[in-house]
């Protein structure tokens, strides 16, 4: 009912959307395809070897486009991010999703799970999970991806006994600040930075 709505309310506002609309149904694809494509669902999984060359593509693209003037990608970067996400995934405490519709990946969050001794070591050790990245391909942001990547995880994170879990996210970021406060997420400890 609510698609149906959306259909009417997208015909009314603008033709252009019908157009669109009406050549999408002359390929053939009936227009309740396309509003179900609008609205598809996504599975999360476990990480598998095959993941890794997207993983690897998506990381350092992302890493390009948002390097500050102080950071450059190494010329090897290509191999040396396969051999450090081949070493992540062999190791036991790691923790590698995949959100995919229709066998296509949409995004990928990596983690790991693990017992931690302060720096001085003058605390207990802990267990804790740690968030080192959680991405979703610009064609399927603002659709609840990367929220669920991140429920699964700290569901993982607390099934392994778990008492906390971090990540890192950029400041400057309003979406990724607003995402992960939403999650619940607070900041702890700040990691300045200041260019010389």
């Amino acid at each position: 009912m609510v698609l149906l709505w959306l259909f009417v309310e997208l015909t009314m506002i603008d033709k252009k959307v019908s157009t669109s609309l009406h050549v999408i149904s002359r390929r053939k694809r009936p227009l309740s395809q396309f509003m179900l494509k609008f609205a598809m669902e996504f599975s999360i999984r476990q990480w598998t070897r095959a993941d890794l060359l997207q993983i690897q593509q998506a990381w350092l693209d992302y890493c390009q486009s948002v390097a500050r003037s102080d950071m450059r990608l190494k010329p090897d970067a290509s191999s040396a991010m396969k051999q450090w996400l081949m070493s992540r995934f062999r190791q036991p405490q790691s923790l590698g999703l995949i959100a995919e519709s229709d066998d296509v990946v949409a995004g990928f969050l990596i983690g790991r799970i693990d017992d931690w001794e302060s720096v001085p070591p003058v605390l207990e050790r802990r267990r804790i999970g740690i968030i080192d990245a959680v991405y979703v391909s610009e064609q399927f942001r603002r659709r609840g991806i990367g929220r669920k990547l991140i429920d699964k995880a700290i569901e993982s994170i607390r099934a392994a006994d778990a008492v906390a879990v971090e990540t890192i996210y950029d400041a400057w970021n309003d979406a990724a600040t607003q995402a992960w406060h939403r999650a619940g997420f607070a900041p702890w400890m700040v990691h300045a930075y200041r260019l010389l």
